[in-house]
C-alpha cells in the first residue's frame, strides 16, 4: 500500500499529524507497552500504508498522472521541490530508475531523515538539500520534471516560486503541482471551521492557477479536480475520527481507501484540491 515503506518509522507519521493540526497532538498518548504498540503500528502501516486520507489521495493522483503523461526515457533530472520526508522523491526514484532525483526542503530535520531513510532503502542517485524555493535561484542545473505537492499554499510569494520553476526546467520540461482550493464546502458541520494551521492561504482556484501558469509561458496539459465527493467524504470521515481516536481512525481506514480510489476514477466537477501537469513551451 501507499507509504508502507514508512512502517519502520511510525514516529515520523505522528509528527505529520501534529503539523496538520496541533489538537491531534493531544490524541497521541504514551502507551504502557510501547514496544508492543510500536510493533502493531509497523504491521498496520505495512499492510494499509500511511493512514491519512489526504496523503493517500494526493499520492493516488500523483501516481496516476505522471506515468501516463511523462515518458520515462526523456527524464534525466528530477526535482522534488518541498520534499518533506522524501515520500515523492522515493517514488520518483522508482518511476525514473535512470534519472537523478533531487529533493529540496526547508526543514533540516526532514532533510536529515530523508537522507538516512534513502540509505535504509538502499536508493542511489537521490540527494536531499536545504533550500528555500521562494528565494532567488542561481544554480545552472536544469530539470526535466519538477514536482511540487501541497507546498504553494505555504508560501506568500508563490509567483517567485513559479518563476524559479520555469528557470529551472529544461526545454519542454514538465511541472506537476498539487494544491488545495479555497472556499471549501464541508459535508459534516463539525469540520466547517477546520483549517490547516500552517497555510498562508487556503489554496488556488482552478482558473487562477491555470492563468498563473499560462502567464509564465507554461502549456497546461492535465487539470484534475481532486478530493471530489468520494474523496471529500473519505477525508472528512478520516479527520472526524482522528479528533476522536487514532485507533478508531485506523479501524475505518480500509473503507476510506476504497472511497479514495473511487475518487480518482470519477471525473470530478468540483473538488477540495487541484492537480495540474504543465509543460515549459521552449
Amino acid at each position: 500500500m501507499i507509504g508502507s515503506e514508512y512502517s519502520r518509522h511510525p514516529e515520523i507519521l505522528i509528527d505529520s499529524f501534529r503539523e496538520m493540526k496541533h489538537e491531534y497532538n493531544q490524541k497521541v498518548k504514551k502507551p504502557k507497552n510501547k514496544g508492543f504498540i510500536t510493533l502493531l503500528q509497523k504491521i498496520y502501516i505495512q499492510i494499509f500504508g500511511i493512514p491519512e486520507v489526504g496523503f493517500l489521495i494526493r499520492s493516488l493522483y500523483f501516481k496516476k498522472i505522471i506515468p501516463e503523461k511523462v515518458k520515462i526515457g526523456r527524464v534525466k533530472n528530477v526535482l522534488d521541490a518541498g520534499s518533506g520526508i522524501g515520500t515523492y522523491s522515493f517514488w520518483l526514484r522508482k518511476m525514473f530508475p535512470k534519472a537523478r532525483i533531487v529533493g529540496e526542503e526547508i526543514d533540516k530535520n526532514k532533510i536529515n531523515f530523508s537522507k538516512k531513510f534513502a540509505k535504509e532503502l538502499r536508493f542511489s542517485g537521490i540527494d536531499f538539500y536545504y533550500r528555500d524555493i521562494s528565494k532567488d535561484y542561481n544554480n545552472k542545473q536544469k530539470y526535466d520534471l519538477i514536482v511540487n505537492v501541497d507546498v504553494l499554499e505555504h508560501i506568500k510569494d508563490y509567483r517567485k516560486v513559479l518563476k524559479n520553476f520555469y528557470k529551472q526546467l529544461s526545454s519542454k520540461g514538465f511541472l506537476y503541482i498539487h494544491t488545495p482550493q479555497p472556499n471549501q464546502e464541508r459535508i459534516f458541520s463539525q469540520l466547517k471551521k477546520w483549517h490547516h494551521e500552517d497555510h498562508v492561504r487556503e489554496g488556488f482556484m482552478v482558473k487562477e492557477l491555470i492563468k498563473e501558469l499560462v502567464d509564465f509561458k507554461f502549456k497546461v496539459i492535465v487539470v484534475k479536480q481532486t478530493f471530489g465527493f468520494f474523496g471529500k467524504l473519505a477525508w472528512e470521515i478520516n479527520h472526524i475520527l482522528l479528533e476522536k481516536s487514532f485507533v478508531l481512525a485506523g479501524l475505518f481506514y480500509p473503507l476510506l481507501i476504497v472511497l479514495s480510489v473511487i475518487d480518482t476514477m470519477v471525473d470530478n466537477k468540483k473538488g477540495l484540491g487541484i492537480a495540474i501537469l504543465a509543460q515549459k513551451k521552449s
